[in-house]
């Protein structure tokens, strides 16, 4: 039967992580599974393509082929100072986002689910039986309508009650590797309100800016001012620096319009699934697309907002509360982030907790279960202040210990 005269049981639009983790269980438990996407895919992004090892366990295949490089050092860096964070586990591992798009569509495929590329999406309309996918002289029918093509994607454009959630931007360039060793690095000396990235994925580096308002005004010209005084290259390619709306927040199905709640659900950067403090949205989209599934599978998609709020919206929300005093706020007359640096080069149990941070092991929301206790006074006063949390009235430095530890 033709694609476009079939009822499909799920029209997935966006093939990318979230799409496939949502196509795939599907496909596996036999329902006929359509995944869309542009003419164009798979394409290069800006992304650092870096997946947490919380986000490579999501996963129900291994993504072995597409790993460029594991990490077990990050380099962490604020205002003149810098600190390592050294681990015998991977803290991440790296692929390039266009490779992994690749991969994780032809492992869904595998299971069992349709692909085809097809050209604009002009109408989204829902009718008592089935949602119509209307493109450039084709209509695709289907129970259900999975919107994973990004925040700025049609299908949340078409489908979405306004903007529930901030944006924040990020901008890439793909550099030749220089000579030598070349550290996983973060630095948020490098913009205001954000950071810069520098990935290494084995052949190249992937070099970037973030930041999570789009007020803060990123550029192409900054990007290629930091990459010529950091990675000391003039082997640059110019054809993958750009703009991406990232979505940063936590949404349920009452922000898709009335009429179409019952027939269009959203996952990854579409549904706000995105972390605000890092920009990191991978693991969100593949948990997203996963508890999707699951919920269709089970023939209960009313369930899948209370399963999301479950599992990570709270980790959202409270990013987004913090977000502004991490990147503005200052602890003991100096920036929130450089003090976060001072504090990793002092403590070894403060660089541990942001190791964990960064593999995905340790969430925000049972930080304060693990400061005190374990941390010494000034470190947990560093944390609590800029988590806005209330220490216990009793903590008091044990006699003799070094408050940093």
């Amino acid at each position: 039967m033709d694609a476009g005269s079939q009822l499909w049981d799920a029209i997935v639009v966006g093939a990318g992580p979230a799409g496939c983790a949502a196509a795939y269980d599907l496909a596996l438990a036999g329902q006929s599974v359509l995944l869309v996407d542009k003419k164009d895919f798979p394409r290069d992004k800006a992304c650092a393509g870096g997946l947490t090892i919380k986000a490579v366990k999501t996963l129900r295949y291994s993504i072995e082929p597409v790993v460029r490089q594991v990490v077990r050092r990050v380099q962490l860096e604020g205002g003149n100072l810098s600190s390592s964070l050294k681990s015998r586990d991977p803290i991440c591992v790296m692929t390039v986002r266009s490779e992994l798009d690749e991969y994780c569509l032809g492992k869904t495929i595998e299971a069992g689910a349709h692909f085809r590329r097809i050209g604009a999406l002009r109408q989204i309309a829902c009718a008592k039986d089935a949602v119509q996918l209307i493109t450039n002289g084709e209509i695709y029918r289907a129970r259900f309508l999975i919107g994973a093509d990004g925040a700025s994607g049609q299908v949340r454009r078409m489908c979405a009650v306004g903007s529930w959630f901030s944006q924040g931007f990020a901008l890439e360039v793909k550099t030749a590797m220089p000579p030598g060793e070349v550290d996983l690095t973060f630095d948020f000396a490098a913009v205001r309100d954000g950071y810069a990235w520098v990935f290494p994925k084995g052949d190249h580096l992937n070099v970037g800016v973030y930041a999570p308002s789009s007020d803060t005004g990123l550029t192409r010209n900054q990007l290629l001012s930091y990459v010529s005084q950091r990675v000391k290259t003039d082997t640059l390619d110019p054809g993958v620096g750009q703009y991406r709306g990232i979505g940063a927040g936590s949404s349920e199905n009452e922000y898709v319009r009335p009429e179409m709640r019952d027939r269009v659900l959203l996952v990854g950067d579409a549904g706000g699934f995105a972390d605000p403090l890092t920009g990191e949205g991978l693991f969100y989209a593949m948990k997203s697309g996963e508890l999707l599934g699951k919920s269709l599978v089970e023939g209960c998609p009313e369930k899948y907002p209370a399963w999301v709020k479950a599992s990570f919206s709270a980790e959202l929300e409270f990013a987004a509360r913090i977000v502004r005093r991490f990147y503005r706020g200052s602890f003991l007359g100096t920036t929130v982030t450089t003090r976060m640096v001072q504090l990793m080069r002092r403590s070894a149990v403060f660089r541990q907790l942001m190791g964990d941070i960064f593999s995905g092991t340790q969430d925000y929301t049972s930080l304060k279960h693990r400061l005190w206790g374990h941390l010494g006074v000034t470190v947990s006063d560093f944390v609590a202040s800029v988590l806005n949390f209330e220490g216990p009235t009793a903590a008091t430095a044990p006699r003799g210990s070094a408050g940093a530890d």
